[in-house]
């Protein structure tokens, strides 16, 4: 008889609410107590150009990883699932890059910080980076655990968050 215990994690809607609504209120927190400017002017036109490509860039990098690895998995519905219960994806945008989905999201959070202009903003960009940094090394620990050699050998070949475009 089994008797390992079955882990699980909340739902992944719940985890993005508490965390942004944590980073929020830090960001604007660090902005009061430095007695930083709510908005840092930008060439108007230039960050509404560089804002709008990298939104734009940031969600096709992450529209791709999601059709790539499907919804399910991208929201983390089969974290801590045995190597014979999923597969190791390797194909599409993982072909180039381990971690697009979190290269996505900071791709469009910078978007954002451009478009708007806020302070609040880029600290809660700096927070985010940080937190997808964290997380996605946690992740390494679990696909190596559940993959063994096999994502040892993907994680050689294929970049941590900044992409490669080299054909693999």
């Amino acid at each position: 008889m089994d008797t390992s215990r079955k882990r699980i994690i909340p739902p992944i809607w719940l985890l993005i609410l508490i965390f942004f609504t944590l980073y929020l209120l830090i960001s604007i927190g660090i902005t009061h107590f430095l007695s930083l400017p709510g908005h840092i002017p930008f060439p108007y036109y230039w960050s509404i150009a560089i804002g709008s490509i990298l939104l734009l860039v940031g969600f096709c990098v992450l529209d791709s990883a999601i059709k790539t690895l499907t919804l399910r998995r991208a929201s983390g519905k089969d974290i801590f699932k045995q190597k014979s219960e999923s597969k190791l994806v390797t194909t599409g945008i993982y072909a180039h890059v381990r971690n697009p989905v979190y290269l996505g999201n900071t791709l469009m959070l910078w978007g954002w910080f451009f478009v708007l202009q806020f302070t609040v903003v880029l600290f809660l960009t700096i927070l985010f980076m940080i937190h997808f940094c964290l997380v996605a090394k946690w992740e390494e620990r679990e696909l190596t655990e559940r993959f063994g050699d096999d994502y040892l050998q993907y994680k050689k070949r294929v970049p941590f968050i900044i992409p490669s475009l080299k054909k693999r």
